[in-house]
């Protein structure tokens, strides 16, 4: 899962215009933790031991920069962090 601020309009096959969204803090943060909740399936006992140390490492990598988009960007508008958001592993 990944927050995307920019939106694609289409009339039939044609790109006919292309809106910015702006993002708050608070959405942000909830849609991080929807995603983080999402991920706590993994640390489940059963599943964590099937995963290769690979597997657990790209997990662990992916939650942290999650946690640290405020820290990344303090002072910063929302939408920094939405445009750095970390790109998930297929397997997530």
């Amino acid at each position: 899962m990944k927050l995307h601020r920019i939106e694609y309009v289409y009339a039939g096959s044609e790109l006919v215009d292309t809106i910015h969204h702006d993002v708050d803090w608070k959405t942000l943060r909830a849609f991080r933790a929807r995603v983080l909740e999402a991920s706590d399936k993994w640390y489940l006992k059963d599943r964590w031991d099937s995963l290769s140390s690979t597997a657990k490492g790209q997990l662990n990598a992916y939650r942290q920069a999650l946690r640290d988009l405020p820290q990344d960007y303090p002072g910063e508008k929302a939408n920094d962090a939405v445009d750095n958001w970390p790109d998930a592993e297929e397997w997530f």
